[in-house]
């Protein structure tokens, strides 16, 4: 038990105590970038190496930041974002936010399909326990009714989702 509580009080941390206190600032202001993280995150790893008595040198974290944002910046980690069910966030540069945001919706939109498909996939697998379970004729051939019009749901589904799954 203790365990499990030591490992959800440090998930939460950005930043582990080695990190810390291995000081490489410029280096996770690079990751920090390459993931999208605004100035602002930079309280979060301030918080997380609070106890170790280490303070971050913003200003090594922010050119490292910048130099990891380009790699943030391009379609295809926008579409990327948007597959794992993530806005683009607000760190790229204006006149490339139209490419970025229409890659960043059309992953988000196969993230939705991919998730509406799943609850429904559960709902079929319900109806198929509960067919097994059910001695009625008339219930059981409502749940085939059902399940067959799931079936197609997901079907219709699935090819949507195939016209916004590559990039």
């Amino acid at each position: 038990i203790g365990l499990v509580f030591t490992l959800a009080l440090t998930g939460c941390a950005t930043l582990s105590k080695e990190e810390c206190l291995s000081g490489n600032w410029e280096e996770i202001g690079f990751r920090d970038g390459t993931n999208g993280k605004t100035s602002a995150f930079l309280q979060s790893h301030a918080k997380a190496c609070e106890k170790t008595g280490v303070r971050p040198v913003q200003s090594l974290w922010e050119k490292g930041r910048q130099r990891g944002l380009p790699a943030y910046c391009v379609p295809s980690k926008a579409y990327s974002e948007g597959r794992s069910g993530r806005s683009l966030n607000a760190v790229c540069p204006a006149a490339q936010l139209p490419a970025l945001q229409a890659a960043n919706s059309k992953g988000l939109e196969y993230y939705e399909y991919t998730s509406e498909i799943s609850e429904i996939q559960y709902r079929v697998n319900e109806i198929g326990r509960m067919l097994v379970a059910e001695p009625d004729a008339g219930k059981r051939a409502a749940l085939v009714h059902e399940n067959r019009a799931l079936s197609n749901r997901i079907s219709l589904l699935e090819l949507r989702r195939s016209l916004v799954g590559s990039f």
